[in-house]
């Protein structure tokens, strides 16, 4: 490019050398030097000082980033750029569903994450990027707790209460683990949660906590699979000072239908995927207002 440039100009090394010496007397330079750094990056050349460039840039009146176009691009291992690259392709209105969706499944969870982080970094409009990736989340976890039915679970949810084979409801223990970025160390969240069914569907509501935190748990159930999403206020007092987050959760059914371990996913405060062990427990299938009353703060 740097001989390019002195090209476009119809000037040879001499002529440039000349003008450079007009702009320039105190630093005399050569056809020679003109020859070393139009090699480079060639064993045969010298790499010009970064001082150079900008003199070489108003000598052809262009960018120092235009003199340097033709070295090594180091850019695709940058993380972010990476990120910006997919994002410019799956905004771009000419990408297909086809297209999109082949190189959504061909990214980690991680990758999302960091994709959508540098997505709502990059907010310059008056929409709030970060609402609206909420808002996205939490359509998405409904989604995929609430996908077609088959004709068996479509059967089983119309024939009412008491159709499944098992019946969940009751007082459940729910604990789960919890990573806290700021702490730097893992936690564990408690809750006594009574729990519905109806047909394949189970909903749960947290009893009265200690910290004054609540949580809401939706789920469906596939043979041994109970697939779903959670809502969790946190406590007002609490070091999240009453932030509500939410995410997706997938549990196996132990054969005897009294435990269901798993894990569950969402978002964090900094918009990292978080994700972390998540265990239900039966306690009791009495979930009468005295029954309830016996839980009240436990956790």
């Amino acid at each position: 490019m740097r001989t390019a440039l002195r090209l476009a100009r119809g000037w040879s090394q001499r002529e440039a050398a000349d003008r450079w010496n007009i702009l320039w007397p105190a630093e005399p330079k050569t056809d020679k030097a003109f020859s070393y750094w139009e090699l480079w990056p060639a064993s045969t050349g010298h790499a010009p000082p970064l001082d150079v460039l900008c003199q070489l840039a108003e000598l052809y009146e262009c960018r120092v980033a235009d003199l340097v176009a033709d070295v090594a691009d180091h850019r695709p291992a940058d993380i972010l750029h990476q990120h910006r690259q997919q994002l410019a392709i799956v905004e771009d209105p000419t990408t297909s569903m086809d297209d999109l969706i082949a190189r959504l499944g061909s990214a980690d969870v991680h990758e999302l994450a960091a994709m959508a982080t540098t997505w709502v970094r990059g907010d310059s409009s008056g929409v709030s990027r970060r609402s609206l990736l909420l808002k996205i989340s939490a359509a998405l976890s409904l989604a995929s707790a609430s996908s077609a039915p088959t004709e068996e679970t479509a059967a089983a949810d119309t024939a009412g209460p008491g159709a499944a084979s098992d019946d969940f409801s009751g007082i459940w223990h729910s604990r789960y683990v919890y990573p806290s970025t700021g702490r730097r160390k893992d936690f564990t969240g408690e809750h006594y949660v009574v729990l519905r069914q109806q047909g394949q569907r189970l909903s749960g509501q947290s009893l009265p906590h200690s910290t004054g935190s609540r949580m809401r748990l939706d789920l469906g159930l596939d043979k041994a699979v109970a697939t779903g999403t959670w809502r969790e206020q946190t406590s007002p007092t609490g070091y999240y000072q009453g932030a509500v987050y939410h995410g997706t959760l997938q549990m196996v059914v132990d054969p005897a239908g009294r435990r269901m371990k798993g894990m569950w996913l969402g978002f964090g405060r900094e918009f990292t995927i978080n994700s972390g062990e998540w265990h239900l427990t039966w306690c009791e299938a009495n979930v009468s207002k005295q029954a309830q009353r016996a839980y009240h703060k436990k956790a």
